[in-house]
């Protein structure tokens, strides 16, 4: 008897999966507004990335260079992390 409880719980609980994944499908497959969608590309994007200015501070290598009026300034900089926090701030975060 204990067997047959326990059959129709497994057969009800694959049941309802089934269903939930049916109901899942088509409302995720249906299409609508498929034909009002725009073309989204990648183009623009790596455009911008590409045609950005590569003459910073610190860009392909080069050294930054700190006036030498700022130099007191870096220097009190640099006892807050023990690195040139000046420089840091000065070079790009998205650089090459």
């Amino acid at each position: 008897m204990r067997r047959f409880v326990y059959c129709k719980v497994v057969l009800a609980t694959s049941l309802m999966w089934v269903l939930v994944d049916v109901f899942l499908l088509l409302y995720f497959s249906e299409c609508n507004k498929c034909d009002d969608k725009k073309e989204r590309s990648l183009l623009p994007a790596l455009r911008a990335v590409i045609s950005r200015n590569q003459e910073g501070p610190g860009e392909m290598g080069k050294a930054v260079l700190i006036p030498k009026d700022d130099q007191e300034k870096m220097k009190e900089l640099f006892k807050i992390n023990q690195f040139n926090l000046m420089a840091s701030d000065l070079i790009a975060l998205n650089r090459s």
